[in-house]
């Protein structure tokens, strides 16, 4: 009997082709779904036999352990408690994506401690856990509703080609299969990156969509700068930090392995710095005049791993918009205190907030460095 296949975005109610997709888990079966990369053949993750039948349905040795489907970066911690400030950046970054994570999931508080017995030998049988949140929308629903991540793999034969359709999972997997749910044809159709992540050094386990050059790209830390405009303080701030970090660094500023910007909570975009801001950082080399002010958005904030205001309204504004922030959101001042704003006044008051700027930044420095990813970031890869 051929497998039934549903057209989600064809339907008459693309809801009620989730629903049984959802309701086909629930009954201990494997579903193929449509992921961004390639088609999967997914099962929930209680149901031990349910994933048992995915090995049985690719053929595929029972040692090679499956990924588990997310349907949130947040739920890393929850996996991996002790996840390290790279992965939780990579996370941040790179989820929902083609990227699987192979994480340490030994800490007596994982989830992967309250599985069934019968299902931790195929999830993460050594302590390790593979985990992905992918960027497709049928899938993450399905996973929202379940409410449980799904045990997940390519749904194709092993040793046979990644099925990058729905028709392409039919007629491999044929009678094997009761249920495929059509969402079209993926839009990369190249597997997801798999590294194990270790120490703060990644391991390749699998090439795939994100090269090597993205991921130290991806890897590289990144601190966003704060006022309000972002026309005088933050503009400052930035350009001071860049300065620092290449000092200590002994490199130029075009080559910093640490990404460093500035933004207004109220900013106009394309603005230029201050005349006055301009004059002071000139007068110490630096060189302002290309700068133009951007608003401070939910990318921004998401993707940093330190958001440095200028005064504490800054940062309750961005903790009042974005709560889940709050942990990584400080004013500049270690002791609390606020740099005021220069706006319009006279340049020596700009000359007098810059030094200001300046010594916070040192105060700063030793934490922003500690975010560095190790030099051999990608190990032998």
């Amino acid at each position: 009997m051929a497998p039934k296949v549903l057209d989600v975005y064809n339907a008459e109610d693309p809801r009620s082709v989730i629903q049984v997709a959802v309701e086909t888990l629930q009954a201990d079966e494997v579903v193929a779904f449509p992921t961004e990369t390639v088609y999967g053949l997914g099962a929930a993750i209680n149901d031990a036999a349910a994933i048992e039948k995915i090995f049985e349905i690719k053929g595929r040795p029972e040692s090679q352990v499956l990924t588990l489907a997310i349907n949130d970066a947040s739920e890393l911690i929850k996996f991996a408690p002790n996840a390290t400030p790279l992965a939780k950046r990579l996370a941040r970054r790179c989820w929902p994506g083609p990227l699987t994570m192979v994480v340490d999931a030994t800490d007596e508080q994982s989830l992967v401690r309250s599985l069934p017995d019968d299902v931790i030998p195929f999830i993460a049988p050594e302590g390790w856990v593979g985990l992905r949140v992918p960027s497709n929308e049928v899938l993450l629903t399905v996973l929202e509703i379940l409410e449980q991540p799904i045990a997940l793999t390519s749904a194709n034969k092993s040793g046979e080609a990644d099925a990058t359709t729905a028709h392409e999972v039919a007629d491999q997997l044929g009678d094997e299969l009761s249920l495929v749910v059509d969402g079209g044809p993926t839009k990369i159709g190249t597997p997801s990156t798999v590294i194990r992540l270790a120490n703060d050094e990644i391991t390749v386990l699998r090439s795939g969509a994100i090269d090597n050059q993205m991921l130290r790209q991806l890897a590289q830390p990144e601190i966003v700068i704060i006022c309000t405009g972002n026309t005088c303080r933050s503009p400052m701030a930035e350009l001071l930090l860049k300065k620092k970090l290449a000092d200590k660094l002994e490199c130029d500023l075009t080559q910093l392995k640490i990404r460093v910007q500035s933004a207004g909570i109220a900013a106009s975009q394309g603005s230029p710095a201050a005349l006055q801001a301009v004059q002071v950082l000139d007068e110490q080399g630096l060189d302002l005049n290309d700068h133009t002010s951007q608003q401070l958005n939910y990318q921004f904030a998401r993707d940093a791993d330190l958001l440095l205001t200028l005064s504490n309204s800054h940062r309750r504004a961005i903790i009042g918009e974005w709560p889940e922030f709050e942990d990584k959101t400080f004013v500049l001042d270690p002791d609390g205190g606020d740099v005021a704003d220069p706006f319009g006044a006279p340049v020596e008051v700009y000359q007098a907030c810059a030094q200001q700027i300046d010594a916070l930044l040192e105060q700063r420095l030793p934490e922003i460095l500690g975010l560095q990813p190790p030099h051999n970031l990608l190990g032998d890869n």
